[in-house]
């Protein structure tokens, strides 16, 4: 199914379920619609514009665009002149209406999907993959959408975002109700909630990993952020939805409050008054033994992932599928044989018994738990390659600078993805949280940097490249170019005589 391969549609469809935020219609008549978009240059003769403004650009400066290329209705939340013989939907709510606009022009193929959705600020992927696992050993195939790709049931393609545009969603669940999948996993992004993404699609099951600082520069306060991920799961669920809460975050404790009454299941390994205590039985550089403990079950499993954060993606996962009726065997035989997430911890072994990791840590939170998980493993030194993006959240730099002193014995600050910010500047904010004391060095250049940890390399030390995981590109000065840590890890390990 090709996005606009949706089959013609009255105007009326469209505006009955804009309804809830339509203000005026003007010029409607009994009119046929042949697709929609909010992309000006998808448009096409006999198409609908939704016209968004969003915070980096307004979709009503292209009304002129949308209109020479065929457009017959425009959606907008300004009170617009048009032609005569062109519709125009005022409504409250741009966002909103590009969702609910893209679910008509799909005919609600998510109505057709038991949807389950994890947001958080880190951990949100692992458990998205190991929920996917579990569920293709009971379906045969699930669709997927989040950070690393998009699987409709039988094809993958790599992610634009997270949680994608409303009307390349749609497409999506559409794909996935065609290829016969009957699941759907969404990594929910707090940028996706605020900006109504989702439209009317209500899931069935969800996970509150945790939440610490990030996307501050969107959200401004970790209040609006926090208020931004609650909307999942205050207007976004079916009657008996399952919930499962982190118990050990904060947040998750209040969410859990703030939703006394709904089917919550929550589970930490650091408090004892939550619904199941995660225990980490054995812990080792390749693998662990976990066991939940809840009122009247104990149930006890062994995974080849590491990490106390792994072990409450698994204890997440875990409980949300046996909240839909999956049997405990089933899950914790796909918790045994998981292979993991690409650019998760991702191992790469060199020759000399030295160990390199490829990990998507790009926050403080998740920076930390990873170098708490690799300090705990025998080693001799841990050395860390990290940068910070661009135009994003300057905030979090001089903290994940502090982190990785705390824990690293040396650092090497390199280029994540600068964008159109100065690299130099960058690397300047991460290196004013790191103590002078500490062994660190600055290469902006990412592909020396590795090449130097790499070459530094001594027999049972430990590299951590963090921030990129399984991303294969840079961004820098406005140019998105191939780079991919792990395949630069392979060809030192052929080019590095160690």
């Amino acid at each position: 199914m090709s996005w606009g391969d949706c089959g013609v549609k009255l105007l009326g469809s469209y505006i009955d379920h804009l309804l809830p935020i339509l203000l005026e219609v003007k010029g409607a008549g009994l009119r046929e619609i042949a697709g929609a978009t909010n992309d000006s240059r998808k448009v096409r003769p006999g198409w609908l514009f939704v016209a968004v403004s969003g915070s980096l650009d307004d979709g009503n400066r292209y009304l002129d665009q949308a209109l020479a290329a065929g457009a017959v209705a425009v959606v907008s939340e300004k009170a617009l002149e048009l032609p005569f013989g062109i519709a125009c939907l005022r409504v409250s709510d741009a966002y909103a209406a590009a969702a609910r606009v893209a679910e008509v022009m799909y005919d609600f193929p998510a109505q057709e999907l038991e949807l389950i959705g994890i947001t958080g600020t880190n951990g949100k992927t692992t458990t998205a993959f190991l929920l996917r696992e579990i569920f293709l050993r009971i379906d045969g195939k699930v669709g997927m959408i989040g950070t690393v790709g998009y699987d409709c049931g039988g094809t993958w393609e790599v992610a634009s975002r997270t949680t994608p545009d409303p009307f390349v969603l749609q497409s999506l669940f559409a794909r996935m109700v065609k290829n016969g999948c009957r699941r759907a996993l969404l990594e929910v992004s707090s940028h996706a909630l605020m900006q109504s993404r989702l439209g009317s699609s209500c899931f069935k099951g969800v996970i509150f990993t945790n939440l610490s600082g990030d996307h501050l520069d969107y959200h401004q306060t970790m209040e609006n952020y926090y208020l931004a991920k609650r909307v999942l799961f205050r207007d976004l669920l079916v009657d008996d939805a399952v919930i499962v809460l982190n118990g050990d975050d904060r947040y998750g404790r209040r969410l859990q409050r703030e939703l006394a009454g709904c089917r919550v299941k929550s589970w930490g390994r650091l408090r004892r008054d939550l619904d199941y205590c995660l225990r980490i039985v054995r812990e080792g550089l390749f693998g662990q033994v976990c066991q939940l403990t809840g009122r009247q079950e104990a149930q006890r499993w062994r995974a080849p992932l590491i990490g106390r954060y792994n072990a409450d993606n698994m204890a997440a996962a875990a409980l949300l599928a046996r909240g839909l009726g999956i049997a405990w065997k089933e899950i914790i035989t796909a918790l045994g044989a998981t292979s993991g997430v690409p650019g998760r911890l991702q191992a790469v072994t060199f020759p000399n018994q030295s160990l390199a990791l490829v990990d998507y840590a790009h926050t403080d939170d998740a920076l930390l738990k990873v170098l708490q998980t690799l300090k705990r493993v025998p080693h001799r030194c841990l050395l860390v390659v990290f940068g910070c993006g661009g135009d994003r959240d300057r905030e979090k730099r001089p903290r994940m600078g502090r982190v990785a002193a705390a824990y690293a014995d040396h650092i090497i600050v390199t280029n994540d993805n600068p964008r159109n910010e100065e690299p130099q500047a960058i690397a300047a904010q991460i290196v004013s949280g790191i103590p002078q004391h500490q062994s660190y060095d600055v290469i902006l250049d990412r592909r020396q940097a590795i090449e130097a940890a790499v070459r530094i390399l001594k027999p049972e030390d430990i590299l951590l490249l963090a921030g990129k995981g399984h991303e294969d590109y840079q961004e820098i000065a406005g140019s998105k170019i191939f780079f991919d840590d792990r395949v630069e890890l392979l060809r030192l390990r052929e080019e590095v005589n160690m």
